[in-house]
């Protein structure tokens, strides 16, 4: 007889694996039994409560054999789905995630990666698909490099299938892997399609919702998705900041924020800072690593805009009403000429050239994480949410390598940071 000890756990350890399971759904939303066993029996164990809480937020948990995906359905006017990753996918390695995802469903069993790549040529040179024909073995006049950049793309887009589960890897020897992509030559590596897995991957009903406006009215459309879409802020971006949202909903946010606050607490396990522009919510430390961005870590263009960033926010205007900070373009180049300045012997060859250089290498940066946003003059809007990242305090040691004396430049920063803002 099999006995479920799950069930008779305590009450607060079975919500603890569920708010454990809910965080590793958001991190991965497509999950197969051979990809993450672990969170896979956590989803199934806790399958009710998920439910309950996907609908919360106006999404669908859906499980089939081997297989969890949940599915973030658009919502509301903007139609708001799952925030943009920090390095998102280029639009050619989309395009061959698309066209890889096609040709498997025409495959049974097991395939090779010089298989796959054969199909999707013939899929990308068909009439009926209007994209650039992918094409991994160009004429020699084209170049090799060309031709090994398509393989490689092409690698990018069968990782990413082979993470959510629909390609299961049945070789283990790299080197095949990288003699197709150096030379296009041999089999590349052996895999076997999960068919449960690929009618997960391309859901038709979030493809139809997002290229179908909602034919109700708008402002019924933004009441009716008002909740949801305010618990998804939090949840996907961790910060709703009431400048950003229409009156409407600033207006809710701020009435129903104890409500919304303890909602997401239930869902995470973590803490919602309630505040004057807004709420932010700080994960539990155990939570997944890729529900955090790793900022501003150790490379050194992030730890420039951290500076940077902090310079600004001194040298800029008192906050308006709802936080934010503008900086004048010219003054964040007369900001960055400045930290570079102070800091001249920590900058890399990458950053070296000029305030233009310096500017382009940390603005992305700083963007990606929501810290900053820059207007068509390019004039620095800097969000309340950076108010956390002040104060940086820095040591700076040359380190001599081992090899010949010189100094390591990529060794050289200690960065401590105020964690009571």
């Amino acid at each position: 007889m099999t006995v479920r000890v799950y069930d008779e756990l305590p009450d607060s350890v079975r919500k603890h694996t569920a708010q454990r399971a809910w965080l590793g759904l958001l991190a991965f939303p497509m999950l197969t039994y051979q990809i993450n066993p672990r969170l896979y029996r956590a989803v199934l164990d806790n399958r009710g409560t998920l439910t309950r809480w996907a609908a919360r937020v106006g999404y669908r948990l859906t499980t089939s054999v081997g297989v969890v995906r949940l599915h973030r359905d658009p919502a509301g006017p903007e139609l708001t789905a799952a925030p943009v990753t920090v390095e998102p996918p280029s639009r050619r390695e989309l395009v061959l995630r698309i066209l890889l995802a096609a040709v498997c469903e025409e495959i049974t069993g097991s395939t090779t990666v010089q298989y796959l790549s054969d199909a999707v040529r013939a899929a990308s040179i068909s009439p009926a698909c209007r994209v650039t024909p992918y094409n991994p073995n160009p004429d020699k006049d084209e170049g090799r490099r060309k031709a090994r950049m398509e393989r490689q793309t092409f690698l990018k887009a069968v990782d990413h299938v082979v993470r959510c589960g629909v390609l299961i890897r049945r070789t283990s020897d790299d080197a095949l892997l990288r003699q197709w992509e150096d030379d296009g030559e041999g089999i590349g590596g052996g895999f076997e399609v999960n068919p449960d897995a690929l009618l997960q991957f391309i859901d038709p009903h979030t493809v139809h919702r997002v290229f179908t406006a909602d034919s109700g009215d708008v402002d019924d459309v933004r009441t009716a998705t008002r909740r949801q879409r305010m618990l998804r802020r939090l949840l996907e971006d961790t910060a709703l900041l009431y400048g950003d949202l229409h009156p409407e909903d600033a207006d809710y946010a701020r009435t129903q924020r104890s409500s919304l606050a303890a909602a997401v607490a239930e869902m995470t396990g973590g803490t919602v800072e309630i505040r004057a522009e807004g709420m932010l919510l700080r994960l539990p430390e155990d939570s997944p690593p890729g529900l955090v961005v790793a900022f501003p870590g150790s490379k050194r263009s992030s730890w420039f805009a951290l500076n940077i960033l902090d310079a600004a926010i001194a040298a800029g205007p008192p906050p308006d009403a709802v936080g934010r900070v503008a900086v004048a373009s010219a003054v964040v180049d007369e900001l960055i000429a400045e930290v570079a300045a102070r800091y001249a012997e920590a900058l890399t060859d990458e950053l070296r050239g000029g305030v233009g250089r310096l500017r382009t290498a940390v603005e992305p940066i700083l963007q990606t994480v929501g810290l900053v946003r820059v207007s068509p003059g390019r004039e620095w809007i800097i969000q309340p949410t950076a108010a956390r990242f002040r104060n940086p305090r820095v040591s700076f040691q040359p380190v001599l390598t081992a090899d010949n004396g010189e100094s390591d430049t990529d060794s050289m920063i200690t960065l401590e940071m105020d964690d009571n803002r």
